[in-house]
């Protein structure tokens, strides 16, 4: 089902804010692979094109939210090798963390302009042309050029941080 949700979700209005064109694809709420695939009309090619967005706490006041292509695995060592931080440091983003980047579970994505945020791209996702990711909220999913969503964030890092 694709719609314009009843207002506006967080990655919607930054992508409007940088003239980024995109589409918004409003679900039923999703919080699993296997949701993606039984409460939304994506097809197997549009996981394929996809972006998980997985949010860390790194310490007391560090958020990182690192942005996959969908069916990759992240490799957590890679990943604090390219934030500069022992592997132990990256613990899962709570409720209270991702209520601060007007996030929820489920719709977490890569879109954020937080400048207290990192953002790490696998070095694929830059060239993956249309995908789509997180929203901000489990209800809708947005749909956007890679290369336009990598510029948004202020302190974005493109590393290999996925196994092939």
């Amino acid at each position: 089902m694709e719609s314009t949700p009843t207002s506006p979700s967080p990655a919607a209005l930054l992508l409007a804010a940088a003239g980024v064109a995109f589409t918004v694809h409003q679900h039923m709420e999703i919080h699993t692979g296997a949701d993606i695939r039984n409460r939304t009309g994506f097809t197997e090619e549009n996981i394929q094109n996809s972006l998980k967005t997985v949010a860390f706490s790194v310490g007391p006041d560090r958020l990182v939210l690192a942005a996959v292509p969908g069916p990759a695995r992240i490799r957590y060592g890679r990943l604090a090798a390219a934030l500069g931080v022992s592997r132990s440091a990256l613990k899962s983003a709570d409720e209270a963390a991702l209520r601060k980047l007007d996030m929820e579970r489920g719709g977490v994505g890569p879109i954020c302009d937080a400048p207290d945020v990192t953002v790490v791209f696998d070095a694929a996702v830059p060239r993956m042309g249309t995908v789509l990711c997180g929203s901000g909220r489990p209800d809708c999913t947005v749909e956007a050029r890679a290369s336009d969503i990598v510029r948004i964030p202020p302190n974005a890092v493109v590393a290999d941080i996925t196994s092939p």
